[in-house]
C-alpha cells in the first residue's frame, strides 16, 4: 500500500483537491486494494509463481558459484548486465573513494553502532529545529509535525551501484540510493516539497515541458498557430550534465532565496517565512546521510532523486540561472522550454550570436556543472526528431542508437506464450488430420485387396 501511498500523494500535489474529496478517494481505492488480496489466486497464476521460483533460485544459485553479478543497467530499459562480481565491487569502491559529493562522517563497528549515529543524527535535527522555535521562525505546530525524536522506524538509507555499458561494451557504475522513506529528514523534506511544489509549478508553467507529448503540442502551437518559424530558424538544445548529483547546496540554496523573494511568490507562502523555509531546507541537505559497506557518509553536493525536494530545488536552480536567456529570446519572438535538466529553443538570428549567449550562461554555471550545446535546422529531443523544412516543422520518433529499445515482458509474454500454444495445437491438429488420412488410406486399401481376392475365389468355384 506504501507505494500506491506515494503515487497518491504525488496526484494530490499536481491535482489539488477539497480534503473531504480526497479522503473519500483514497479510502475507496484503500479498499479495493485490500479486497484484491481476499480473492484466490488462480491456479495458472500459482502454477507459475512457483515455476518462476524455482527458476529465479536456480540462478540465483548459478551466480553465486560463479562469483557472478546479474543487474540491472542505469537506462531504466528493460536490459540486465552480467559480469564479473569481484569487477563490479571493485568499481563501486573506486567510485566512493573518488567521488567529491559524498563525505564521511563515521566507520560503522562494534562501538560506534549504526543505530548510535542514527540517534545521534535525530537528536542533531530535533535540536536544530527546536533552535528555530526559540528564534521564532517556526511555531509550536511545525516543531511537533517536523520533530522525529519520538518516531519508532526511522533507518539509514543505504547506497547500491547499478551498472551503465556504452557501445563500446565498457562497464561503468552508477549510485542508487535506497528508498528516502524511513531516512532522518523525510518527514521535512516532503512537508517543504508539498509546500514549495505547486508554488513553482505555477511559478515556470510557461516555459517547463511535462513530458515529450507537450513539448509537440507547444512546439506546433508556435509554428501553426502563430505561425512564427522561418526559413533561416535554427533549433538548439543544451544538457547540464550532473545537475542533481554535482550541485553545491550554497547554489541551490541562493536560487532558493531568489524565487522566495520574487513578487509573484513571496505572498503565497504565509505558513511559513522565506528565512524560515531557507533554514529548513539547509537542514535536510546538511543531514542527507546514507551507509555504504560499513560506513556512513553525508552528501556535500547535489543529492538523490528518490527525495522530491532535492530535484525540486534543482529545477528552482535551472529556473533562475536560465532566466537571463529567457528573457533575451522572449524579445526575438522565440520559442523556449526546459524539460528537468535539458532546455530546447528556436533562434532565428546568427549562430555565433546564440554560441556566445550560451558561453556566458557556462560561465554562470555552477562551477561544478558541464554545460553542451548542439544547434542545427534539425535536432533531437525527447525522443523526437525536429527539422526545419523551408519554415515547415517536420517531428517524428527518434530512436537513439546507443539505448537499447524497451522490451515489454509483462504482457508481450503471456501473448508469446498464448501464440506458442496456438502453434502447438495447431500442429497437434495437422498431424492429426494427416494421420487420420493415412488410416483411410490404409483402410481403402486392405478393403480394397479384400474385394479382389473375394472375387477370385468366386471365380475359381464357378
Amino acid at each position: 500500500m506504501a507505494p500506491l501511498q506515494r503515487e497518491l500523494t504525488k496526484l494530490f500535489i499536481k491535482y489539488p483537491i477539497d480534503l473531504s474529496r480526497q479522503m473519500h478517494f483514497e479510502n475507496g481505492i484503500e479498499q479495493l486494494f485490500n479486497e484484491s488480496f481476499l480473492q484466490p489466486m488462480p491456479s495458472v497464476l500459482e502454477e507459475r509463481t512457483l515455476y518462476e521460483k524455482q527458476l529465479i533460485l536456480s540462478i540465483r544459485y548459478q551466480l553465486n558459484k560463479d562469483q557472478l553479478i546479474l543487474r540491472r543497467t542505469t537506462d531504466e530499459m528493460n536490459t540486465y548486465y552480467l559480469g564479473r562480481l569481484n569487477e563490479f565491487n571493485q568499481k563501486s569502491n573506486e567510485y566512493i573513494q573518488n567521488s567529491t559529493c559524498y563525505e564521511l562522517i563515521e566507520t560503522i563497528n562494534e562501538i560506534n553502532t549504526e543505530q548510535q549515529q542514527l540517534e545521534g543524527i535525530i537528536q542533531s535535527i530535533d535540536l536544530q529545529l527546536e533552535i528555530l522555535y526559540q528564534r521564532k521562525l517556526i511555531k509550536e505546530d511545525h516543531l511537533i509535525r517536523l520533530s522525529i525524536g519520538k518516531k519508532t522506524n526511522i533507518n539509514l538509507p543505504y547506497l547500491y551501484f547499478l551498472p551503465e555499458t556504452n557501445e563500446n561494451v565498457h562497464m561503468s557504475v552508477q549510485p542508487r540510493l535506497s528508498s528516502c522513506q524511513h531516512c532522518p529528514i523525510y518527514t521535512l523534506a516532503t512537508y517543504l516539497n508539498q509546500l514549495l511544489r505547486p508554488l513553482f509549478d505555477n511559478f515556470s508553467r510557461s516555459t517547463t515541458f511535462l513530458n515529450g507529448g507537450d513539448f509537440i503540442q507547444k512546439l506546433q502551437y508556435y509554428c501553426i498557430q502563430l505561425d512564427l518559424l522561418l526559413p533561416k530558424t535554427y533549433f538548439a538544445t543544451f544538457k547540464i550534465h550532473d545537475l542533481y548529483t554535482k550541485i553545491s547546496h550554497s547554489a541551490l540554496l541562493e536560487a532558493l532565496n531568489i524565487f522566495l523573494m520574487n513578487p509573484l511568490v513571496n505572498d503565497q507562502h504565509q505558513k511559513l517565512s522565506s528565512d524560515a523555509i531557507q533554514e529548513l531546507t539547509a537542514i535536510v541537505l546538511r543531514n542527507n546521510v546514507f551507509s555504504y559497506n560499513g560506513k556512513i557518509y553525508r552528501f556535500i553536493k547535489g543529492g538523490p532523486l528518490n527525495l522530491p525536494l532535492i530535484e525540486l530545488l534543482c529545477h528552482i536552480y535551472m529556473h533562475h540561472w536560465q532566466y537571463s536567456l529567457v528573457t533575451h529570446i522572449c524579445l526575438k519572438d522565440a520559442f523556449y522550454g526546459r524539460y528537468k535538466d535539458t532546455d530546447f529553443l528556436t533562434w532565428n538570428g546568427p549562430i555565433d550570436q546564440l554560441q556566445t549567449l550560451f558561453n556566458k550562461l557556462e560561465q554562470e554555471l555552477d562551477s561544478n556543472l558541464q554545460m553542451t550545446t548542439f544547434i542545427s535546422s534539425d535536432v533531437h529531443f525527447l525522443h523526437a526528431a525536429i527539422e526545419n523544412r523551408k519554415a515547415s516543422s517536420h517531428t517524428h520518433v527518434h530512436h537513439d542508437s546507443t539505448i537499447q529499445p524497451f522490451l515489454l515482458n509483462g504482457w508481450k509474454k503471456e501473448e508469446r506464450k498464448n501464440v506458442e500454444r496456438k502453434n502447438v495445437e495447431e500442429k497437434y491438429r495437422k498431424e492429426n488430420i494427416e494421420k487420420e488420412k493415412q488410416r483411410m488410406k490404409k483402410y481403402r486399401r486392405e478393403n480394397s485387396e479384400e474385394e479382389k481376392y473375394r472375387k477370385l475365389e468366386c471365380l475359381n468355384k464357378t
